[in-house]
């Protein structure tokens, strides 16, 4: 048995601030407070509810980072999905790292029901205040 990815869309971030703590004793940390979330793809499209969406990164000793980040989603008929994802980059963001995360959602929306179920995968790049993360659910291929 194998995995494959099934495409989910693209989620696009505009960070509106940063907030740094750049010496607490677990690391640098990075906080990214977003203006603007947008999941675009064929099964899903929603936009972010409200100002609840942020990034919380640690730079670590040896400039790998963490990722900590949580969004709360309406989509375009109504649903609330909630998005969390942990992950991990060689560099910051802002320096080129790409960042490799792995997003799961909680909704109560029965039409979104399946996402419940769903493991995801992504990969981001930043360009400015801007970052898209491409999204895939892993499932099991033959």
């Amino acid at each position: 048995m194998g995995i494959e990815l099934d495409p989910l869309g693209t989620l696009t971030i505009t960070i509106e601030r940063h907030t740094k703590l750049p010496s607490t004793p677990a690391g640098g940390r990075l906080i990214g407070e977003a203006a603007d979330c947008r999941w675009e793809g064929d099964r899903v499209r929603a936009s972010q509810l409200g100002r609840s969406a942020s990034d919380w990164v640690r730079v670590h000793a040896d400039d790998s980072v963490s990722v900590d980040a949580r969004i709360l989603l309406r989509t375009d008929d109504g649903a609330v999905i909630a998005m969390t994802y942990r992950g991990k980059a060689d560099r910051p963001p802002a320096d080129g790292g790409v960042i490799f995360t792995a997003p799961t959602f909680e909704t109560d929306d029965e039409r979104y029901g399946w996402l419940n179920r769903v493991q995801a995968v992504g990969l981001g790049r930043r360009t400015g205040s801007t970052l898209v993360y491409e999204l895939y659910a892993l499932t099991a291929g033959p």
